[in-house]
């Protein structure tokens, strides 16, 4: 039987969820995002909460700024550099620039997303899209066999690499020393191995062909510790500079966090602070050198800082080019010894080496005498005395012996369990 009174309600019931609907519904936050404008530097927007600011240090380079777009709690190392002659640069919250990293942008520009990191010397060219897009699992770890996933993702340009051209996808990881060419797109799930040359999307998709490699759960917590700390940093530098724009100069302070102490480097068994030194030391740095010798001894745009892992110790300096950048990850340490020769745009990184799985090894040093050439590598290793590290070459997670020559463009890994010749 016909029942208009029972239409008429249901019809009334989809009307007024409708209703409730639309007025429950809530837009999507929106980060709030910032020109990188002189009056928004160091801190960009120079009215944002710390909370939520960006941070750019003075030394960095940004070329072109009302092209440039930075969202909310992104940090900008010391010496980066950011050109946007050409084309617009983006790069989205909680995404970070490291120390001589740079970006060139170029046809449609470069879009970088969220929670991407740029770490020492890596450098983005031409059109490119970085973690932006691509799959959040579940993934297949090649170590345990077992799936995860990560639906909060980050994207990882590790030391030293190239994206020339192409498009990264999240939950990725461009390796150390090693390079994406245009046009190819990295997708989700892959990691480059150190040293390879990617130059097609069969190259970057396929194991089998030697490129790359399946992403880990281990690379997934690498990459979220690595947001958090440059988190914290992006915050506390904003906080130094606010209480002082000088704090944030030269030989300077680190930000207090739940990982750093802060405090002043030690020069010469002397505190010291000096905020027109050309060059930014920061945080617990203990260098042999005194101030002066330091001021004939290094060149140009060096940073080294020990504003995250602490300390670091350094010896008497041979000798130090342009570029030259020393840190350490959370909760690890750095020794350098006497002697050392820093060739141009030497890495010199601490981190733990992972014994048996597990990230309780030597912590890195590198002996007395030693040197490292122009664009090196030393991370979560040891180097013994009177060696010698040749130029575009990386030697992690071992402890090399005394009077080693690690040969050019090569990558030494565990202890030479792993070779590879650095492709580009």
């Amino acid at each position: 039987m016909f029942k208009p009174r029972t239409i008429s309600s249901a019809l009334t019931a989809i009307i007024l969820a409708f209703i409730i609907s639309t007025q429950i519904y809530v837009q999507p936050a929106v980060a709030a995002t910032c020109n990188p404008t002189e009056g928004n530097l160091p801190i960009c927007p120079s009215t944002a909460p710390t909370e939520s600011a960006s941070f750019i240090d003075p030394t960095a380079t940004i070329i072109n700024p009302t092209n440039i777009t930075l969202g909310e709690n992104v940090y900008v190392a010391p010496f980066a550099e950011l050109n946007a002659t050409n084309a617009p640069i983006s790069i989205a919250a909680d995404s970070n620039v490291q120390d001589q990293a740079k970006i060139t942008a170029s046809g449609t520009g470069v879009e970088v997303g969220e929670r991407v990191i740029m770490a020492h010397f890596a450098t983005i060219k031409g059109a490119a899209k970085i973690g932006l897009q691509g799959s959040t699992g579940p993934f297949t770890d090649p170590v345990t066999n077992t799936q995860f996933s990560n639906t909060i993702p980050e994207t990882f340009l590790a030391f030293n690499c190239e994206v020339d051209g192409a498009t990264i996808e999240r939950n990725s990881v461009v390796n150390f020393l090693s390079r994406v060419g245009p046009g190819v797109t990295l997708p989700a799930g892959k990691v480059v191995l150190p040293g390879k040359n990617v130059t097609t999307n069969l190259e970057a998709s396929s194991g089998t062909l030697g490129k790359v490699a399946n992403l880990t759960q281990a690379d997934v917590r690498l990459m979220e510790g690595v947001v958090r700390v440059n988190e914290a940093l992006a915050k506390g530098y904003a906080a130094l500079a606010r209480e002082d724009l000088s704090n944030v100069r030269g030989i300077n302070y680190a930000p207090v966090t739940s990982f750093n102490s802060g405090g002043l480097p030690q020069i010469g068994g002397t505190v010291t602070r000096d905020p027109n030194f050309r060059n930014r030391i920061i945080g617990n740095i203990v260098l042999e050198d005194s101030l002066a010798n330091l001021n004939n001894k290094l060149a140009n745009r060096i940073s080294l800082r020990g504003d995250e892992g602490q300390p670091l110790n350094v010896g008497q300096i041979a000798g130090m080019a342009n570029d030259v950048v020393f840190h350490a990850l959370a909760s690890t340490n750095l020794t350098l010894g006497d002697g050392i020769g820093y060739g141009p745009r030497v890495l010199v990184h601490g981190g733990r080496q992972v014994v048996n799985g597990v990230a309780n090894g030597p912590e890195t040093s590198v002996g007395d005498n030693v040197g490292l050439g122009p664009n090196s590598i030393v991370y979560t290793a040891v180097i013994g005395n009177n060696s010698a590290i040749g130029q575009k070459s990386a030697v992690f997670n071992s402890t090399v012996p005394p009077r080693t020559h690690i040969s050019s463009r090569t990558i030494y890994v565990n202890n030479g369990d792993l070779i590879l010749p650095v492709e580009w």
